[in-house]
């Protein structure tokens, strides 16, 4: 009796699904990149909203318009400069310095000069700066 050669790929066992490209792993992820992307945007759009109707003093929170932009420039892949997010949360430039020292050392972000314009310096946040961003979003969204 002749038995019939078995085909690899019968036998082969698959690979780990987490990992697949596709895998609902994978697109819940990215399903929760996209909604902390659109929430980033309705707050940073809200915030300039208000400030039309009201002084911008009136509601000066420098550090969490710093952590918004960068958060959104960590979701895009960009990096912001000191001035950008100077600019963004209507500051000046000391205390915005004086909040990027303050994010700094607790760890939050990351400083790189420009390689061309040495007075120039980028800033990122750094990977536990955006897992505590992701965790604040995950949070709001839940109470929303």
């Amino acid at each position: 009796m002749s038995r019939k050669k078995q085909d690899p790929a019968d036998t082969e066992q698959p690979g780990d699904p987490i990992a697949a490209p596709g895998s609902i792993e994978e697109l819940m992820c990215a399903r929760a990149e996209a909604d902390h992307r659109a929430s980033v945007e309705s707050i940073i759009r809200v915030r300039e909203a208000r400030g039309k109707f009201m002084p911008e003093n009136w509601f000066s929170d420098p550090a969490w318009d710093i952590l918004l932009r960068l958060y959104q420039a960590y979701l895009d892949g960009l990096e912001r400069t000191v001035g950008d997010l100077g600019s963004f949360a209507s500051t000046s430039p000391a205390t915005t310095i004086r909040w990027l020292d303050v994010l700094t050392a607790r760890g939050w972000i990351h400083r790189r000069r420009d390689e061309r314009d040495q007075r120039r310096v980028f800033i990122t946040l750094s990977e536990e700066g955006a897992e505590q961003m992701r965790e604040c979003f995950e949070q709001m969204r839940k109470i929303c």
